[in-house]
């Protein structure tokens, strides 16, 4: 997470570049091969051939997506959590686009670690906001004392378009981290495959691939090969955050707490309180706040998840969008705004507060939303966002056929060194330091973030921030432990199932029809993406 102060988070850098289609220029700049979008796509995709062996190209400009850390803004309605805000109404659509106006940095945070080396290593680091760059500052010591054999050359950098210009002009950075739309640079070419350095790759006495679990592997690979190692930050994505300052006069038991969407229902119900304009003053639940309305980006598929539905399958290149499970999700989705007094009185409410829980004046820090769902770096974000208010956690909610089911995912960031970066073998020992214990040490002090090997995770102090135990507990007691499949066409997934939720929430579809479409749509998309397979 970015500072809580922030307002341009990591998250919303996120979101941005996901609404984003690729230029002209750029297409025309690396030689691109223009590919039809399917029926619907909010935010077109398209493909960029590198002028390197490979063809380097992108479906999208990111994954849509928060970031938790991963990864996006604390002032976008939550109703436009995906990049398929265009298909919003016209206040919705015009919140988005002032929470996604980027504001610019004078000074791009920078450094360097052995100035006048002979190696230098470039570093791009994807994430902004004060208390990132603060901890990467830090970090630019210890990278200094345990890298001596070269210079590292780091700094805050779009690692989308930017690094695709790079990748296809032949000068990209020697490591990325951060903040790019993974699944589809691996289908692309545009990653190096790490397979035979991650196989003899030792970090502080441990294998690095027998240290991080296999749930983290499927997301970092493509087709059988790794190109990434989950790295920064890369912990548990689900947890339901319950505002106990507020709950505490309706006698909710913090150590009781339901998971399950038909008690979650009735507390809509309960909690939601009306303005005298009949605005939202308080509102109980907004089930697309934080990870409920994320998809991509090293965030995964909620609604899937919670409803045991496997959307993409790698093995058979098959989505399974058209189910009754996730009909049903919607239809509860769908009563949830109802209750609150529909969409367009959510919407509003988050034109006033924003959303996650890493800014003061978001929903939840300010006390105005009682519960939402969120992952490993909300106890961190609230212990500085909202001090004076008491929080406690449970389990994702699930359907109530489903009731007493426990699930966890378990995804990262990717630090990754791109087709066609040069000093390879000194670049993935850059990345070994980035998953070390020294620097996971210092993210976490510095950011909260969790890195995903599981020998450093037994040495940290979780009781720093009240709440976090939940999260690790729960990778060690869950019933289902997820990882992501690694889709070649995830962003624009995430646009069309953005747009099947605003199009169900609004009343303009019926979930079964709005699903068909969906299914329709992305199996069309990939075909023309990838003809070949």
């Amino acid at each position: 997470m970015s500072s809580s102060g922030s307002r341009y988070s990591r998250r919303h850098l996120l979101r941005v570049a996901a609404a984003l289609p690729l230029g002209t220029a750029l297409l025309a700049a690396c030689g691109a091969n223009g590919t039809a979008t399917g029926s619907g796509s909010s935010a077109g995709s398209a493909t960029v051939a590198a002028a390197t062996s490979a063809s380097v190209a992108t479906s999208t400009t990111a994954a849509a997506a928060s970031t938790s850390a991963a990864a996006t803004t604390t002032s976008a309605p939550a109703t436009s959590t995906t990049s398929a805000a265009a298909t919003t109404t016209a206040s919705t659509t015009s919140a988005a686009a002032a929470a996604s106006a980027p504001m610019p940095t004078p000074t791009p945070a920078a450094g360097e670690t052995h100035k006048g080396a002979a190696t230098t290593l470039d570093l791009w680091y994807g994430w902004g906001g004060a208390t990132a760059i603060s901890t990467w500052q830090s970090l630019n010591a210890k990278m200094a004392t345990a890298l001596t054999g070269f210079n590292v050359r780091w700094l805050t950098a779009d690692n989308n378009t930017k690094l695709l210009t790079a990748i296809a002009g032949g000068s990209p950075p020697n490591v990325a981290v951060g903040n790019a739309p993974y699944p589809e640079f691996w289908a692309r070419g545009a990653g190096t495959a790490l397979d035979a350095m991650v196989a003899k790759s030792t970090v502080d006495g441990t294998a690095l691939k027998a240290d991080i679990p296999d749930a983290y592997w499927s997301y970092a690979s493509y087709k059988g090969k790794i190109y990434g190692i989950p790295a920064v930050e890369a912990f548990a994505r689900y947890g339901l955050c319950f505002d106990m300052t507020n709950l505490q006069k309706f006698n909710v038991d913090p150590n009781n707490l339901p998971y399950d969407w038909d008690t979650l229902t009735q507390m809509q119900q309960q909690f939601t309180q009306k303005a005298g304009n009949g605005s939202i003053s308080v509102l109980g639940i907004d089930p697309l706040d934080a990870m409920g309305g994320s998809f991509g980006g090293s965030n995964p598929f909620y609604w899937a998840q919670a409803w045991k539905v496997d959307y993409y399958d790698e093995q058979t290149r098959k989505f399974n969008f058209d189910n009754s499970q996730l009909a049903e999700g919607l239809t509860i989705l769908k009563k949830i705004y109802d209750i609150a007094g529909g969409a367009q009185a959510v919407s509003g409410f988050h034109n006033s507060y924003g959303t996650w829980t890493e800014s003061p004046t978001a929903a939840m820090p300010s006390g105005v939303e009682d519960i939402n769902i969120n992952g490993y770096w909300a106890p961190g974000e609230l212990a500085h966002s909202s001090p004076d208010r008491s929080f406690a956690y449970t389990w994702a909610p699930v359907p109530s056929s489903e009731k007493g089911f426990k699930f966890q995912t378990l995804v990262g960031h990717q630090a990754f060194i791109p087709k066609g970066a040069k000093n390879t073998d000194d670049a993935f020992q850059l990345i070994e330091f980035l998953v070390s214990d020294t620097a996971e040490q210092t993210i976490f002090d510095g950011t909260g973030w969790l890195g995903a090997r599981q020998s450093f995770l037994k040495k940290v102090d979780f009781s720093k921030y009240k709440g976090l135990d939940f999260y690790v507990n729960s990778v060690k007691s869950a019933d289902k432990l997820y990882g992501m499949p690694s889709n070649p066409i995830e962003n624009y997934c995430g646009q069309q199932w953005g747009k099947v939720q605003q199009d169900v929430i609004y009343g303009r579809a019926q979930p079964a029809n709005a699903l068909q479409q969906l299914q329709q749509n992305v199996t069309n998309q990939l075909q023309q993406q990838f003809p070949n397979g």
